[in-house]
């Protein structure tokens, strides 16, 4: 298990790990943009970071462009499994007392996916490669 911060950004993600980059001395691993993505996407968002990821020494940032969200609370835990069962059982106990915003489940990036808000507040995002 790793366990890596994702922070949320209104439109200005590439901007915040271009300077990342500069200040850790990382190297931008992944830059997916929502064009292309099949889902809704807000007029004038097609260019936006819908994924980023920074690696620098054994330090890992992930973030993403969301157009509705609130960056007043704009961090999110993101946890990556190697194996979907060990996965499984930590999102059902995370999410106890908590409120599941998307279920485990296959996504188009060949990824098993889900969300959460622990009791507590915290917002937890699940990822295991399918591939």
């Amino acid at each position: 298990m790793k366990l890596a911060p994702y922070l949320s950004f209104n439109g200005q993600c590439e901007a915040a790990f271009d300077f990342y980059a500069k200040v850790f001395g990382g190297e931008i691993i992944a830059r997916h943009r929502y064009e292309g993505a099949p889902i809704e996407i807000p007029e004038g968002f097609e260019q936006k970071l819908m994924h980023a990821e920074l690696i620098f020494e054994n330090n890992s940032i992930q973030g993403s462009d969301q157009p509705d969200k609130n960056v007043a609370n704009n961090s999110t835990m993101n946890l990556s499994f190697v194996e979907v069962f060990i996965m499984d059982d930590v999102f059902k106990n995370l999410s106890e007392g908590g409120k599941i915003t998307m279920p485990l489940q296959d996504t188009f990036w060949g990824a098993r996916f889900g969300l959460l808000t622990d009791k507590f507040g915290i917002n937890w995002q699940f990822n295991c490669d399918l591939n």
